[in-house]
């Protein structure tokens, strides 16, 4: 069996689905480039293991936490009988925020890390909340009023923590305190930024409002409870404290400043016009764009943060700019060189993937590994798309994308460790 390239299968449909299909850029659906046709079953056999990447943190949530986000969840399901409900809409609404929430509850997380299990419970806890907040307010027990009330309660509380924040961590690993801060900060703004007033809205009906506001506030809720037991639960393992609000501070302007200049979107066009040769609707186009978006992302993030006062959250972005600008400069220059065109062939396709692995198991290595580890992600997703896009076939397992999402995932992890390597021996003085 062959499959086309996008261009040929989507010519029909024209330049706006073919772009957004593709994720970025308008591809030319009359291009006169002859179509490459690639083998099914090699495109299948392309996935393979990646590197795994460990824990970021050096303390995770304690399992008995996780179990209480758990019991959360069930106690807000516990009797939760719909078929009371006269509305067929709005009991078909909370009959699937229902079994998204149940469906948390029987996942398999075995061996899955706390510090990932927890996070995967945080959206299940508003889904639950929506359905206990619904039946409450079709019984009238539970109106607009009185989730004002709640929301405004725990959003003092989730600010109170944020203010009286302190950024300790053990004398002689400033690294830990920074990779430690970094999770329970972000965690901890989200739960503040959530149990502020919201200010879109999707239902009318008031059962159905009245639960939106309860999940949007039990989301925030969950978020600034669990930065907070993590925090506890952090500092109760420090024996020699210090504070490293100065150290942080100092890192983040320096690397703000070495970012900010890309902290506004791209000239699209400008990327890949001074080329000699066409590189449009290339895995190389797609290549260079998706980098320099990783690189807007990170910079537009690191002065955003920076200029909130989030110190500690402007460096992990800051980092990922770094990386992306430094692989961005290294692509160009391979495409100048006559790289990522469009492969005749899965060959070149498995290579990069090859490449690929071999320098995200790299950086996975890099010291400070608790850095590296935060910045494997833009390597190892990459990569982990691709390999479902080629197993699940269609046409999203386009040779031409693969290639470029291979070759993203190649660049960014091969220029990541000196960004790793720096920013770690600026935290360490």
């Amino acid at each position: 069996m062959s499959r086309q390239t996008r261009r040929s299968l989507l010519a029909a449909v024209g330049t706006a689905l073919t772009g957004a299909l593709a994720g970025c850029g308008d591809l030319d659906p009359f291009s006169e480039e002859t179509p490459v046709e690639y083998d099914d079953d090699a495109i299948a056999a392309l996935a393979g293991d990646i590197p795994e990447i460990p824990p970021p943190v050096p303390v995770q949530p304690t399992d008995e936490h996780v179990e209480t986000a758990r019991e959360r969840i069930q106690t807000l399901l516990d009797g939760t009988d719909l078929s009371r409900i006269p509305n067929a809409v709005v009991r078909d609404v909370l009959a699937r925020e229902r079994e998204a929430a149940r469906g948390a509850l029987s996942a398999d997380d075995d061996g899955e890390p706390p510090i990932r299990v927890l996070p995967s419970l945080t959206h299940p806890r508003g889904e639950a909340m929506f359905v206990d907040a619904g039946l409450a307010a079709f019984d009238d027990e539970l109106t607009e009023a009185a989730v004002e009330s709640r929301r405004e309660r725990h959003h003092r509380d989730a600010a109170s923590f944020l203010d009286d924040y302190s950024h300790v961590g053990p004398a002689g690993d400033p690294v830990a305190a920074f990779a430690e801060h970094a999770r329970i900060t972000d965690w901890a703004r989200a739960g503040a930024r959530l149990t502020e007033p919201a200010s879109h809205h999707e239902y009318e009906n008031t059962v159905l409002h009245v639960a939106e506001l309860a999940q949007r506030l039990e989301w925030g809720r969950a978020y600034a409870a669990d930065a907070r037991h993590l925090h506890d639960h952090y500092v109760s393992t420090l024996d020699d404290r210090r504070d490293y609000e100065e150290r942080f501070a100092s890192v983040a302007a320096t690397l703000v400043d070495d970012v900010e200049a890309h902290a506004s979107p791209p000239d699209w066009e400008e990327l890949t016009s001074d080329f000699e040769r066409n590189v449009s609707d290339t895995p190389a186009e797609r290549l260079l764009e998706e980098l320099a978006r990783s690189r807007w992302i990170g910079a537009q993030g690191a002065v955003e943060h920076h200029e909130d006062g989030h110190d500690v959250g402007a460096i992990l972005p800051a980092m990922r700019a770094l990386a992306a600008d430094s692989a961005f400069a290294d692509a160009r220059e391979a495409v100048s060189d006559g790289a990522y065109s469009v492969p005749e062939s899965v060959d070149p396709i498995e290579a990069e993937r090859a490449a690929a692995v071999k320098e995200l198991r790299s950086l996975v290595d890099t010291d400070p590994a608790l850095l590296a580890r935060r910045l494997a992600q833009y390597a190892y997703y990459p990569i982990r798309n691709a390999d479902r896009s080629a197993t699940e076939g269609g046409i999203a397992a386009d040779g031409r994308d693969l290639y470029a999402q291979y070759a993203v995932a190649n660049r960014f992890a091969t220029a990541a460790p000196a960004v790793v390597e720096r920013v770690g021996s600026a935290l360490r003085g």
